[in-house]
C-alpha cells in the first residue's frame, strides 16, 4: 500500500528501482526513445538525439536564409521556434549544444563574407561562435524557467535577455550592432517603425518573443503575443503618417570608377577627381542642390589638401552646390575625412569618421560631430553604431550626407542600417555606397530612390528628400528599453535561482518535466513549502541519489512518537480523520 496526497502537486513515490521519477508512459530527456516535455506532450517513437538535431538543421536553414547580407525576413522570425521548442524537453547540454550548432549554422551565412570579402583571418569566425554561445544561453536561460513552471516568466525574460545582450555587444563591439537581427526587419512597415521608441532593442525582442512564446504553452501568452503585435502595427502605421513636410531638397549621389590608394596629385588621382567633373556638371543642370561624392575618392597629404580643396570649392561655388567630398589624409596621424564644400565660398565643414573598421583602416578616429544650416555628416561605419547616430538626432540635424564605400556583397545589408538609424532619430538620410548601394530615405525609412553602384563603372541617383527632423522617442530616452530588458532578464535570473514556485523540478514530473539532470537537493529539497527537507530520495543525472531523513509527508508531523513496534516513530491515526493520508490501492 502506498501512501500519496490526492493534491495533483502533490508528492509522489518513485517505485523501487526507479531511475527517475516520472508519470506512466513517459521516458526520459534526450537520448532515451520518447522524452516528455512540458504538458506531457512525449516525443513518442523517436530518439531523442535525432529530435534534437532536427531542430537544430530547421533553426539553421531558417536563420541561414532570414538573416545575413540578404534577408528573407519571415524566415528570421521561425528560425529560433524549433530549437525553443524542443529545448524544455532535452537535458540542458542537450538544449544548449541544440541552440548553439544550429545557430552557428545559420551564421555560416557571414564567413565567405568575414574570410573573402573583408579578407580577415580565420580567428575573426570566433566571433560566430561568440554569437551562437549567445543564443545557446539564452536557450538555457529559457528552459530552465520552464522546467521550474515558470512559463509566463520564460516568455517575457528570455527575449529580454536576447536584446540586453543584443545592446551590450553594440556597446562593446568594435563592429558596433553589425550583427545584430533587427536588421532583418528594415524593410518591413510598419514593424521597423519600433525602433523610433526602442532602438534596434525592441526589434530583438520582438524576434524571440513569438519562439517564447510557443515554446511556453500558456494560452494566456497567445493573447499577449497578439495584443504586442496588434500594438506594434498600429504604432507604425500612425507614424508612418507623420513625415515632416518641409521644402523638398533635390540631391544627387555619385561613384564613378575609383582606383584603391589613388593619390593626389600624383598617381591616378588626377584621373579619378576629372571622372566626377561631368557627373557634378550635369547633376547640378538637373536641379541638384546638393552633389554627394563617396568615402574616400582620392588620397591626398596634408601639405597638399589646400590645393585639392580649392579645385572642389570651385566645382561647388561654379554649380552653385553644396559639393560632400570623402577624401583620405595622410599627415597627422592620417584621417578618413569627409568635407562639404559651400557655393558661397565659407570655409568647408569637416568630419572625420569615428568608426574605423579593425585592421583595414589604421587612421586617427574622429571625436566631433560636424553640422552645417542643420545637415550633418557621418561616413560609412558610422552608421552601424546608434548611439553615434542618436546625438545628431539630439543636435536636431534635419538631414544627414554620408560618403560610403561598401564591399559589393554588403551594399544591401550597409545601406539598411543606415536607414535604420534614420527612423531611430527621424532623420533622413543620402547615402553613397560606392561599389553598392546609392540610397535616399525618408525620415520614417521609406526608399524615396535607389541604384546600385558597379564595382568598376558610373552610377547616378538623383531624388529629393525632405530635410527635417521627426523627433523620436528613441532619440530622447536613449536606450531605456535595453535598461528595462536587462531588469526583467535579471529579475528571471533571481527567480531562476530561486526554489519557490509550485510547478517545481518535483512537482513538475508528474506533468512530464524533465528532471534527470536536476541536482538532488532541487528534487528532494522543500521546494514548494509542503514538505521537510530532506524528502525521501532525490534524482541527479538521472540516478536515484541516496534518501536521507525519514520522509514524512507534514501531515504526519506532530503524531510521532517512540512507541516501540511503529516503523519510524509514527503513530497510526484513525481512518477519517482530517489530515489522514488517504489509502491508493496498488
Amino acid at each position: 500500500m502506498n501512501y500519496e496526497s490526492e493534491d495533483p502537486a502533490g508528492p509522489r513515490r518513485p517505485p523501487a528501482g526507479s531511475s527517475r521519477l516520472a508519470g506512466a508512459g513517459s521516458a526520459g530527456p534526450v537520448g532515451e526513445p520518447g522524452a516528455r516535455g512540458v504538458g506531457g506532450a512525449g516525443v513518442v517513437g523517436a530518439p531523442g538525439g535525432v529530435v534534437a538535431a532536427l531542430a537544430a538543421v530547421a533553426t539553421g536553414v531558417l536563420l541561414y536564409l532570414g538573416s545575413g547580407l540578404h534577408t528573407i525576413p519571415a524566415l528570421t522570425w521561425l528560425a529560433p521556434i524549433p530549437v525553443f521548442l524542443v529545448a524544455p524537453r532535452l537535458r540542458a547540454w542537450a538544449a544548449g549544444l541544440t541552440a548553439f550548432v544550429g545557430w552557428l549554422l545559420g551564421l555560416a551565412n557571414l564567413s565567405r563574407y568575414l574570410l573573402e570579402d573583408l579578407e580577415l583571418p580565420v580567428v575573426a569566425l570566433a566571433f560566430l561562435l561568440a554569437l551562437a554561445a549567445v543564443f545557446a544561453g539564452t536557450v538555457l536561460f529559457f528552459r530552465g524557467l520552464v522546467v521550474r513552471g515558470h512559463r509566463v516568466m520564460a516568455a517575457f525574460a528570455a527575449p529580454a535577455l536576447w536584446a540586453a545582450l543584443d545592446y551590450l555587444i553594440a556597446t562593446l563591439s568594435p563592429h558596433g550592432a553589425f550583427t545584430s537581427l533587427a536588421y532583418t526587419q528594415v524593410e518591413v512597415a510598419p514593424i521597423n517603425q519600433i525602433v523610433s521608441l526602442t532602438g534596434p532593442w525592441g526589434l530583438s525582442f520582438l524576434l524571440l518573443f513569438p519562439a517564447a512564446v510557443i515554446a511556453a504553452r500558456k494560452l494566456l501568452l497567445i493573447g499577449v503575443l497578439a495584443i504586442v503585435a496588434a500594438s506594434t502595427c498600429v504604432y507604425g502605421v500612425v507614424r508612418l503618417h507623420g513625415t515632416p513636410q518641409s521644402e523638398p531638397v533635390k540631391i544627387a549621389v555619385l561613384s564613378a570608377q575609383g582606383a584603391d590608394n589613388a593619390g593626389w596629385p600624383n598617381a591616378a588621382g588626377p584621373q579619378i577627381i576629372e571622372r566626377y567633373r561631368p557627373l557634378i556638371a550635369d547633376a547640378a543642370g538637373a536641379g541638384a542642390k546638393i552633389v554627394l561624392l563617396p568615402e574616400k575618392i582620392v588620397d591626398v597629404r596634408t601639405t597638399d589638401l589646400p590645393r585639392l580643396s580649392q579645385q572642389f570649392q570651385s566645382l561647388a561655388m561654379s554649380n552653385k552646390i553644396e559639393l560632400v567630398v570623402g577624401l583620405t589624409v595622410l599627415g597627422d596621424g592620417d584621417h578618413n575625412r569627409a568635407l562639404m564644400f559651400h557655393p558661397d565660398g565659407a570655409a568647408p565643414t569637416s568630419y572625420d569618421k569615428h568608426h574605423l573598421i579593425p585592421g583595414m583602416e589604421p587612421y586617427t578616429p574622429g571625436d566631433r560631430l560636424a553640422t552645417y544650416d542643420g545637415w550633418g555628416l557621418m561616413i560609412c561605419k558610422d552608421l552601424d553604431f546608434p548611439a553615434l547616430a542618436r546625438q545628431y538626432g539630439k543636435l536636431d540635424t534635419s538631414l544627414l550626407l554620408v560618403p560610403a564605400l561598401d564591399f559589393v556583397d554588403d551594399g544591401w545589408l550597409h545601406s539598411r542600417m543606415a536607414l535604420l538609424r534614420g527612423i531611430e532619430n527621424g532623420i533622413p538620410i543620402a547615402r553613397d555606397g560606392s561599389q553598392g548601394r546609392l540610397t535616399l530615405t525618408d525620415a520614417n525609412g521609406r526608399i524615396i530612390a535607389e541604384t546600385i553602384a558597379p564595382p568598376n563603372g558610373p552610377a547616378v541617383l538623383i531624388g529629393e528628400l525632405r530635410p527635417g527632423i521627426d523627433h523620436t522617442v528613441y532619440t530622447a530616452w536613449g536606450d531605456w528599453f535595453a535598461w528595462l530588458c536587462g531588469l526583467v532578464a535579471l529579475a528571471g535570473l533571481l527567480l531562476l535561482r530561486s526554489r519557490g514556485g509550485r510547478e517545481n523540478i518535483r512537482h513538475g514530473q508528474l506533468r512530464g518535466l524533465p528532471v534527470a539532470d536536476l541536482p538532488a537537493r532541487d528534487v528532494a529539497g522543500d521546494e514548494a513549502g509542503d514538505h521537510d527537507r530532506p524528502g525521501p530520495a532525490g534524482v541527479a543525472g538521472g540516478r536515484e541519489a541516496p534518501a536521507r531523513g525519514d520522509g514524512v509527508h507534514r501531515a504526519e508531523r506532530g503524531r510521532r512518537g517512540d512507541r516501540a513496534g511503529q516503523p519510524g516513530g509514527v503513530r497510526p491515526m484513525a481512518a477519517g480523520a482530517p489530515d489522514a493520508p488517504r489509502q491508493h490501492r496498488t
